[in-house]
């Protein structure tokens, strides 16, 4: 679930940062909200499973097919 912020928050002196989310359309929902930076542990959860983040979407590397 993303935080929701009003006008007030978005008019903000200090960073924020968002801790916690789970999946790609978290991370683009929250750069729309104005959060500035990220922490997860999701990226590391897909590298454990052979699975990289690229422009054109998810790879999964343990297929075999780019050896």
């Amino acid at each position: 679930m993303m935080p929701m912020f009003d006008e007030t928050e978005q008019q903000r002196t200090k960073p924020c940062h968002l801790l916690g989310f789970a999946d790609e359309q978290s991370i683009l929902g929250a750069i729309s909200t104005g959060i500035d930076t990220f922490d997860s542990c999701y990226p590391t959860r897909l590298r454990c499973h052979g699975t990289l983040l690229t422009k054109e979407g998810q790879l999964n590397a343990k297929s075999g097919k780019h050896d």
